[in-house]
């Protein structure tokens, strides 16, 4: 029989230990989601084609909304949602951690190192996105309401961002053939790496998330770091398939980059 949790709607008091932690994933979430339409941004430079500039672009756009929504909700939590944002405009490359939580491969001098052409923003999308898919998909179920639904429409979102990947690199392999072919699956292990470790460090044993237990608890993330890593393979296999590029095996997973909005091993600490 699935976990049930206590929820939670707008205008209902939370406690202070649920409402901190709560803030803790959402500001994860939502500085973030800014900071990866910048990254995203940046990677238009790569754009070989007038079709692929507008399909990347629509992206941007969509990964600011999603900030947009989670700001919304944090703002009416009493957080002051204004200078994040002029945070992360007037920092864009190395954001002072004391005002904003971003992720550490949202950050330029991490992303940069992954990308040098379009191929590799085609398999960001193929490759890591299916991460997020999974990972932003147990947060429909949370027990925050108010974030639940924000997340199913960004859930929805992230399919297309998905999609957008696959279409990218079809696309590569279309005008690029036999080499391009080659070239593109020689990169996707570094991408499955990242996507391997987004969901942060597993919930048990010696080296585990430092946080999943009281996540778990509150009802804020509702499935395990080993649960979501399964359903990412799953589809990671499926849209390789899809591409027609072979499953990579034997990659271990990249925590370093913390790309989970989780960031696990960060501690929890008041945002507003």
């Amino acid at each position: 029989m699935p976990r049930t949790w206590k929820t939670y709607d707008k205008g209902d008091p939370l406690p202070d230990d649920y409402r901190k932690a709560l803030l803790h994933l959402m500001s994860f979430q939502g500085d973030s989601e800014y900071a990866g339409a910048q990254r995203v941004a940046e990677n238009m430079r790569f754009a070989p084609r007038p079709e692929e500039a507008y399909r990347l672009s629509k992206k941007v756009m969509e990964e600011m909304g999603h900030a947009y929504y989670v700001w919304n909700l944090m703002q009416d939590l009493g957080v002051d949602v204004d200078a994040r944002l002029q945070e992360l405009v007037a920092h864009p490359d190395n954001p002072d951690p004391a005002k904003v939580n971003v992720i550490n491969g949202f950050r330029r001098q991490n992303w940069e190192r992954f990308f040098d052409g379009w191929t590799d923003v085609a398999l960001f999308s193929t490759v890591v996105t299916p991460a997020a898919v999974a990972f932003l998909g147990q947060y429909r179920d949370c027990s925050y309401l108010p974030w639940a639904r924000v997340n199913a429409r960004i859930h929805k979102e992230e399919f297309g961002h998905l999609a957008f990947g696959v279409w990218a690199a079809k696309r590569v392999l279309e005008f690029g053939g036999d080499a391009a072919r080659e070239d593109m699956a020689a990169r996707v292990p570094k991408f499955m790496r990242m996507g391997l470790g987004f969901f942060g460090r597993p919930s048990f044993g010696e080296v585990r998330s430092a946080n999943f237990d009281l996540h778990h608890e509150y009802g804020l993330k509702v499935k395990r770091p080993e649960e979501l890593q399964a359903e990412y393979l799953q589809l990671l296999e499926e849209r390789l398939k899809e591409v027609g590029i072979p499953m990579p095996t034997g990659v271990e997973p990249d925590y370093d980059m913390r790309v989970s909005y989780e960031a696990a091993d960060a501690p929890v600490h008041a945002v507003a």
